[in-house]
């Protein structure tokens, strides 16, 4: 499955930036949404089979060890970025900052909080600013200017989604199958109603935590499909048709009939039954697991690398999309090779391991 994650976090990239050699890649609110597909697979395995129950402290720790060093390292880069963008007179995050001067002392403490520890940055969307004062709003595009802009990596707010969900996986997922499809229906019934009510987009539709649990709850799905599998023998032609055919659902899904809603159930669907057996086939590959090792750096750098690429006297070999990707792969190994991996020596091995 690093495979697929690192093509999920590459695609979004390009999305970012511009198609790569007139490619049409799936749109990134779908490929961040199988991010969390994925996510709610692996998060449902480690916690019934890694970290038992009285394990959620290890589990906590090691997820931020996962998390925070390398946001940290990006955080400094763009904010060192921003003064230099800001000093010369360029619109950049430090810009919106000066535009809603002065900011109340809450104001600044939240921005201040969401932007070091993640946390609340998903909750900007909900928010608009008046004389320096946060308030909530269902519609965050009537905000001048819009909260979100107060975010030094603007993309980490799906990372906060991913926190919260860290936060609160521990009590629901290893609770059997009850609990996760309670929880799934439920967020499906919730869009159902606000759809309704006339909040069917962003926000709502995207950003808004309860929505998006359907799609971590569909992992956890997927997980217990898996108990099923591996207990039976598969055909090795059979995990690498399902392997190719996921693979082949992200790379060519803008080019499957019209993006609709009907389309988007059949392919979850089917990337919720395909996780399964291409975890199967991939699970023992180093090379997918070091592809995977790369993907949240690849996601979570994109921002700076692409505030310094779109400079106009940046020479953009190929376009904005092949140049940026090729430096953000660069400084993804570089994070890998000589952050990520030492953490990992740092991170707290669960006692009472469940040998499967």
């Amino acid at each position: 499955m690093g495979f697929i994650r690192f093509i999920l976090a590459s695609i979004v990239v390009l999305c970012h930036t511009s198609p790569l050699f007139s490619y049409q890649p799936i749109p990134s609110d779908l490929a961040v949404q199988i991010f969390y597909v994925i996510s709610g697979f692996y998060m449902t395995l480690v916690l019934n089979e890694k970290y038992l129950k009285g394990n959620n402290l290890k589990f906590y720790k090691n997820r931020a060890l996962k998390i925070y060093p390398i946001y940290w390292i990006i955080l400094v880069g763009l904010v060192f970025w921003g003064v230099i963008v800001f000093k010369l007179g360029y619109p950049g995050t430090l810009w919106f900052y000066d535009y809603a001067a002065p900011l109340h002392t809450e104001t600044w403490i939240y921005l201040i909080i969401a932007n070091i520890f993640i946390i609340g940055l998903d909750l900007t969307f909900l928010m608009g600013i008046e004389n320096g004062r946060l308030y909530f709003t269902p519609n965050f595009g009537t905000s001048d200017p819009n909260v979100y802009n107060f975010s030094f990596n603007s993309i980490a707010w799906t990372i906060g989604v991913e926190l919260t969900f860290y936060i609160i996986a521990p009590f629901i997922l290893r609770k059997g199958l009850k609990i996760p499809l309670l929880i799934f229906f439920g967020s499906i019934f919730l869009r159902v109603v606000l759809s309704n009510m006339g909040y069917s987009s962003h926000p709502w539709d995207y950003m808004f935590f309860p929505n998006q649990l359907m799609y971590f709850m569909g992992g956890c799905l997927s997980y217990h499909f898996y108990k099923y599998l591996r207990l039976k023998k598969i055909n090795q032609r059979i995990k690498q048709i399902s392997f190719m055919l996921l693979i082949s659902l992200i790379l060519f899904y803008s080019y499957i009939l019209p993006n609709d809603l009907n389309k988007q159930i059949v392919v979850f669907s089917l990337i919720i039954l395909l996780i399964p057996i291409s975890f199967i086939y991939t699970k023992d590959s180093k090379i997918d697991r070091y592809l995977g090792n790369l993907s949240y750096p690849i996601y979570v750098s994109q921002i700076l690398i692409i505030n310094i690429t779109r400079a106009n006297a940046f020479p953009k070999i190929f376009g904005l999309g092949f140049t940026t990707l090729t430096i953000v792969l660069m400084v993804s190994v570089l994070l890998e090779r000589f952050i990520a991996r030492r953490i990992e020596r740092l991170k707290l091995e669960p006692t009472n391991m469940v040998v499967k």
